[in-house]
């Protein structure tokens, strides 16, 4: 970068052996991107963060270099008009999304953007309205009567081709999102992705409320994967404040982070047989699955939100017998998975629906910043565990990474049976060489100014989240990238070509999770009406329907 860059490289800092930080003048990013792909052939865009600090906006670009993650800095005054910079998506492909969030909620205009339009916010909402905007009273905003944006139209001819639309509500999807896919006869020749149907807000949302709350709020991103969530929010917290927490709770973490990975993948993997039509294999699996939330039960006390990890520590300690208990509600499980792994190997119809469906190339999957077990299956030996390790995995010799060349969705499958396959033997090493001592050290209120990048892999891929804190007891900026949404990209890629028949079981194939990428909406249970709500308007709305 020094010598690209020159003068252009305002600073550089490494404050860990996997971590730096690098500032450049505006406009040289695109140029020390192109320098370090140069150097790191399988660099990717973990994550795309912009913070405004008032007078600018910073945009901080998180770079997966083999094994470290490079934060670019760059800051762009604010002015009259709009914040204009280069987009990146020339050099790195997957960055697309990436930016389109950044415009969404910031109002960056990424020049060069081949398709820069709103993604989360709905299509009508005001012009200049960005939530994460200093300016903006985001959580004043109340929703208005406008026209539709969206027709009641479900195909349309252009040419030789069919734009078919599939969602918002769909049977085939298990999440509101919205494709749009131009078909030629029954192959999909291009699909558009539109998300936002279920955002929430968090990240404003944690601005407001103190970092003991955020912890909260952070584990219900995403249900399944709630454990990899509390836990990278809390080590991100720690790194901040310099916190060092006892080794008991490294490998405790272990051992809540993988049962919440089996719980994942066993939930994916019933589904997928769902999608197939194979509802038996889907009974069997989910009810192998109870065993896992049995066992979570037993370690947390809760079966699907654990509210195991804390900032310092974890909420409680386990005992011998408790562990034994653990285990012998596991092992039955190993012998399941291995059969699991068979029929997934062996059975007709599951072929038939996905080998050599949903090709993802080993190239494509870093160029569009593929991650988890989607990258892993096309080859790419990256797992955060292994690469860029973090709590106790250092030190457990059971683990291994699963990597697999076809890049199909059967690999994408078999990559996660096999993955279970070595969470057990991870929870039970876990177990087998938990050291003594405390399980929480006290950590203050209070986080004094300073920044961090911290990444786990979730169960569905590398999971970011960067924090700046600001002296208070409430996050300056907290950003959170998700699995699904980097995977999004790769996701369009592996469904062009595919027969529609293919595409549901294509798409579950990814493990997608939109309410992680994406307003609250209120149900009255006994009308069945439902409108939007904003949060501190609960408590009103609940004396109004006579309900506590």
């Amino acid at each position: 970068m020094k010598q690209e860059l020159g003068g252009d490289l305002i600073s550089y800092r490494r404050v860990s052996p996997l971590r730096a930080w690098a500032e450049v003048v505006l406009g040289a990013h695109t140029k020390a991107v192109r320098a370090l792909k140069h150097a790191f052939p399988d660099l990717r865009l973990s994550g795309l963060t912009g913070v405004d600090l008032g007078d600018k906006i910073a945009l901080l670009y998180h770079l997966r270099l083999s094994k470290a993650i490079l934060t670019l800095r760059m800051e762009v005054e604010k002015g009259e008009g709009p914040v204009v910079v280069d987009s990146l998506t020339p050099v790195i492909p997957g960055a697309n999304l990436h930016e389109r969030e950044a415009y969404d909620m910031l109002g960056v205009v990424f020049k060069g953007h081949p398709n820069l339009k709103r993604l989360l916010l709905p299509d009508d909402a005001p012009e200049g309205f960005h939530p994460l905007r200093k300016e903006v009273e985001a959580r004043r905003f109340r929703p208005v009567e406008t026209e539709p944006k969206l027709k009641p139209v479900i195909t349309g001819e252009e040419g030789p081709y069919l734009t078919l639309i599939i969602g918002p509500q769909h049977p085939a999807l298990h999440e509101p999102e919205r494709f749009v896919f131009k078909v030629d006869g029954e192959v999909v020749v291009d699909v558009d992705i539109r998300i936002g149907y279920a955002h929430r807000g968090i990240e404003e949302a944690a601005e407001h409320r103190s970092y003991v709350h955020d912890l909260y709020l952070c584990e219900r991103v995403c249900g399944i994967c709630n454990v990899a969530h509390s836990l990278c929010y809390c080590l991100t917290v720690e790194r901040v404040l310099g916190l060092e927490v006892p080794r008991r709770v490294q490998f405790l973490r272990v051992a809540a982070a993988e049962l919440n990975r089996l719980h994942s993948h066993m939930l994916l993997l019933g589904v997928a047989a769902e999608e197939m039509g194979f509802s038996t294999l889907f009974m069997y699996i989910w009810r192998d699955r109870e065993a896992v939330m049995d066992a979570m039960e037993l370690l947390t006390g809760n079966r699907v939100i654990s509210s195991f990890n804390r900032i310092g520590g974890v909420s409680r300690d386990v005992s011998p017998s408790l562990i034994n208990k653990i285990l012998s509600r596991l092992r039955p499980l190993r012998e399941r998975l291995e059969h699991y792994l068979d029929v997934f190997k062996t059975d007709p119809t599951i072929l038939a629906r996905t080998e050599k469906v949903g090709i993802l190339t080993r190239s494509d999957a870093i160029d569009l910043c593929a991650t988890g077990p989607t990258l892993r299956a096309s080859g790419v030996d990256f797992d955060v565990r292994d690469k860029d390790p973090y709590v106790a995995y250092e030190e457990l010799s059971t683990f291994r990474p699963i990597v697999l060349k076809e890049g199909d969705s059967w690999a994408r499958y078999v990559a996660r049976i096999e993955e279970c396959l070595v969470s057990l033997d991870v929870i039970e090493e876990s177990f087998s060489c938990l050291p003594g001592g405390k399980v929480r050290v006290r950590a203050p209120r209070r986080v004094g100014p300073g920044e961090a990048v911290c990444t786990v892999e979730a169960p569905r891929g590398e999971l970011l989240y960067y924090l700046l804190a600001n002296g208070t007891d409430k996050p300056a900026r907290l950003k959170i990238r998700t699995p699904t949404f980097t995977n999004l990209a790769p996701l369009a890629k592996m469904l062009q070509g595919v027969y529609l028949a293919d595409v549901p079981v294509t798409l579950a194939s990814i493990d997608p999770c939109f309410s992680c990428t994406d307003r609250v909406v209120v149900v009255d249970v006994g009308s069945g009406r439902s409108w939007f709500c904003y949060i501190d308007e609960l408590p009103k709305l609940a004396r109004r329907l006579g309900r506590s």
